[in-house]
């Protein structure tokens, strides 16, 4: 989805920032077969952002995920798939501290309109800070 919006994760700009957070919202639209609904905490979408050193440096990083539980099975695996923009942690990043926003509860539209609104992604999106790169990850929680 993300290569037909355009967007080449080994060479991400400020500009593909608005267009990944357009791609996941069509993604966290899509139905899927065997997990649990959204009403029941089987599908939902994380937005969260901060300054973390995950990867052996300070550097500030804003994520999306989609969480999907097995609604057939109690102890079934939760899946995650995460799209993480990553940027060099500087004044301004430490500023915004961290934070984060589940959609469970919440229509998408709703979701996403509180979530672009969140300092972190704010700021991600206002087109002036190209990230230094983007990860996509699919783990089993």
């Amino acid at each position: 989805m993300l290569e037909s919006a355009g967007v080449y994760p080994s060479t991400v700009t400020a500009a593909d920032v608005r267009s990944i957070v357009e791609v996941f919202r069509r993604f966290a639209a899509l139905p899927v077969d065997g997990v649990g609904r959204p009403e029941e905490d089987g599908d939902g979408v994380l937005a969260q952002f901060g300054t973390f050193d995950f990867r052996g440096r300070p550097e500030f990083s804003a994520d999306l995920t989609r969480q999907l539980i097995d609604a057939s099975d109690e102890d079934a695996p939760m899946w995650q798939l995460s799209c993480t923009l990553h940027w060099a942690s500087s004044t301004d990043t430490e500023l915004l501290r961290s934070g984060h926003l589940w959609s469970f509860g919440k229509t998408l539209d709703e979701f996403f309109t509180e979530a672009v609104a969140l300092p972190g992604w704010a700021w991600a999106l206002d087109r002036s800070h190209t990230p230094k790169d983007l990860k996509i990850a699919l783990t089993e929680v």
